[in-house]
């Protein structure tokens, strides 16, 4: 039903960033977070979101309830913060199911639905604080809306620094590899990094 190419780079030895694609008995599930480097614990944070959403048991008749995934981001706040290891961490969870996609976000990771002539951003009511492990986040939830167009979840890595239009044009015009050609479209010409980027491209198959 879905196509989806993934792609994450870091800046040094250890990526502050996670993504996972999870076959789910409804559909597919998409979930990408960034760690938040400089309070210690955001790749522990990162990696504590994927397992908990992973292991999280959805009903069929649920998955594509963007409150359902309210209320899992929710949960794996209080998680979070008790957990001794783990910091903070952004968080983009989207459900893809019958054509349709939702979901719910706590941070600056985001999700875009790049169509022929517009982008419709489908976390642009966010909030970006506070992150969740910080036992007070507010997740937001979008959807369910048409898959209407190539969908892109990418951590702010990509999304600060690069420009919406630039993002557009690399989508439209690289129908394969899509996912490594936006980490690298933000590369210096020193070749390092400006942050560690991760994306997932996600387009749906023609029945």
């Amino acid at each position: 039903m879905f196509e989806t190419d993934l792609a994450t780079k870091a800046v040094a030895s250890e990526n502050q960033d996670q993504a996972a694609i999870i076959e789910h008995p409804k559909g597919l599930l998409l979930v990408i977070a960034d760690g938040a480097g400089g309070l210690g614990g955001g790749r522990e944070a990162a990696e504590l979101l994927i397992k908990i959403v992973k292991e999280t048991a959805v009903p069929a008749t649920d998955f594509l309830n963007p409150l359902m995934w309210c209320t899992i981001l929710t949960q794996a706040d209080e998680q979070l913060s008790a957990h001794p290891i783990a910091g903070e961490t952004t968080a983009v969870v989207v459900a893809l199911s019958d054509n349709l996609v939702c979901g719910a976000s706590v941070g600056n990771s985001g999700a875009f639905l790049v169509q022929d002539q517009t982008t419709i951003e489908l976390t642009t009511k966010q909030r970006h604080r506070p992150l969740l492990g910080s036992e007070s986040a507010i997740p937001t939830s979008f959807g369910s809306i048409p898959l209407n167009g190539r969908l892109l979840l990418a951590t702010d890595g990509l999304i600060k620094h690069a420009p919406l239009a630039k993002i557009r044009e690399i989508m439209q015009n690289n129908p394969t590899n899509t996912a490594n050609a936006l980490v690298e479209c933000v590369r210096y010409p020193s070749g390092n990094l400006p942050d560690d980027v991760t994306v997932i491209v996600t387009d749906a198959i023609p029945s």
